[in-house]
């Protein structure tokens, strides 16, 4: 099982694991013919992995299972590339992965034709990824045996030679590649109330107050490049300028019991904002609640996931998150997607 390890491979699954997402992303921003061979709502998310352990500190992944407008099955294999620097030897990892596919596929019992596989990396360093994206590019291939060697080409999406107006899609994909694109960069406090206002509307659906909270912990443990003062003000900016967004907000969280320190904040920041002006204290509220803790927040919506999943919890599964540090409690997140049963989720690494 994959665990993830940093708040960039948790973003990643989180917003690509929601199959709306990675219909647009693909719709988006692949090539229009490659597109169109992908019949619309035939997307399934896979459960498997086939990133090698010693390299999961560098890639997640996410495999999509589709079917195709000529009717033969296929595969997308996203790989998520998250670090600052692109990896020269990327198409060789994507092979094998491909491979492990294939192999998978035998196993099960099919035969010829073997399943169509479409590998996309997807990038968000600063740098610009200037590696070739051709297997072939790795060897130094005389002419004479050029044409008995493997070769393929994958297809990348730099976010970093985007312009933002060139990354497309719904709301939830375009603020997502946006969050992506600027979280290494010193612009990221200048550009994050606009992206914040791309979603302006998400409080008043269930959906999008789960998809805000992932964004807003992702920014509050992805970057050196915003303080909590500063997500506070950009909060504020976006969603404090209709009283009754702000009240949905706060409405969904208390109902849901997350994170005391952020509900008193939230409370205290709108009693103050009736009586000082609505701006100075929801931006204070929210910034006390943002600085006195996370964890009780990412309790209350992983309960909320395994109930929905399983049903009511049984006393043993409340001691265990009851029981749970900071840690525990995101590992477990990352099982909400893979997990059998409950006992799973909670089984010893």
């Amino acid at each position: 099982m994959n665990k993830l390890n940093n708040p960039h491979d948790h973003f990643f699954k989180a917003v690509f694991s929601r199959a709306e997402v990675a219909e647009d992303f693909l719709r988006h921003h692949l090539p229009a013919d490659i597109a169109a061979l992908i019949q619309p709502g035939s997307l399934e998310i896979g459960k498997d992995s086939f990133i090698e352990p010693e390299l999961k500190e560098h890639y997640a992944d996410l495999l999509y299972r589709v079917q195709t407008t000529t009717g033969q099955p296929g595969h997308i294999y996203l790989l998520f590339e998250h670090k600052s620097r692109p990896h020269p030897l990327i198409a060789l990892d994507l092979l094998r992965y491909m491979v492990g596919i294939w192999g998978q596929a035998v196993k099960s019992g099919q035969g010829v034709p073997l399943p169509l596989i479409l590998p996309i990396v997807l990038y968000h360093g600063r740098r610009e990824w200037k590696i070739a994206s051709d297997f072939g590019s790795l060897f130094d291939i005389p002419p004479a045996v050029a044409g008995h060697l493997p070769d393929y080409r994958y297809l990348l999406t730099d976010l970093s030679a985007y312009s933002d107006g060139e990354l497309r899609g719904g709301v939830l994909l375009h603020a997502s590649l946006l969050v992506m694109k600027y979280i290494f960069r010193d612009e990221l406090p200048e550009r994050l109330p606009s992206i914040l206002g791309l979603l302006k509307d998400l409080p008043q659906q269930q959906s999008g107050l789960d998809y805000l909270h992932t964004v807003l912990r992702y920014l509050s443990r992805g970057t050196d490049k915003l303080n909590n003062e500063q997500l506070a003000h950009a909060v504020q900016h976006t969603f404090a300028r209709g009283e009754a967004i702000m009240s949905t907000i706060a409405e969904e969280w208390i109902r849901e019991g997350e994170q005391k320190g952020l509900l008193q904040g939230l409370q205290q920041g709108i009693s103050q904002g009736i009586s000082q002006g609505i701006s100075q204290g929801i931006s204070q509220g929210i910034s006390q609640g943002i600085s006195q803790g996370i964890s009780q927040g990412e309790l209350a919506v992983l309960r909320r996931q395994l109930t929905r999943r399983f049903g009511p919890l049984p006393l043993w599964a409340e001691a265990k998150l009851g029981q749970a540090g900071q840690s525990q409690l995101e590992a477990w997140a990352d099982r909400v997607l893979d997990a059998a049963t409950l006992e799973d989720m909670f089984a010893e690494d």
